[in-house]
């Protein structure tokens, strides 16, 4: 005897909502697996400073992070100032334009 669809889709809708909540408890439940990661993408043990002048790279890295990201600021600040004058400009240009339609409409 085959099962009928009814029969069928209850056990689905079941298995789904086992698997659901399997889900659910699966993330807060810590598990240590080893994950197979490409060794490019793993992270570096962090060495100890042995006082080979790391400091200043790590000084002249973070200055040149500080620098871009006020370039970036200016350049934000650039870059809104250029769009506030062609707004204004394109604004000049309509309001110049309703003013000759209005001219041409009541002179003409």
């Amino acid at each position: 005897m085959t099962e009928k669809r009814s029969e069928y889709r209850k056990e689905h809708r079941k298995k789904k909502k086992q698997g659901l909540f399997q889900d659910i408890k699966s993330a807060f439940i810590a598990d240590d697996d080893d994950v197979d990661v490409n060794s490019d993408f793993q992270r570096q043990p962090e060495e100890k400073d042995d006082g080979s002048g790391n400091d200043q790279v790590e000084h002249f890295r973070e200055n040149a992070s500080k620098e871009n990201i006020t370039d970036n600021e200016q350049t934000v600040n650039d870059k809104s100032l250029r769009l506030k004058k062609k707004l204004n400009h394109a604004i000049i240009i309509v309001f110049l334009l309703i003013l000759l339609v209005l001219f041409a409409l009541f002179r003409l």
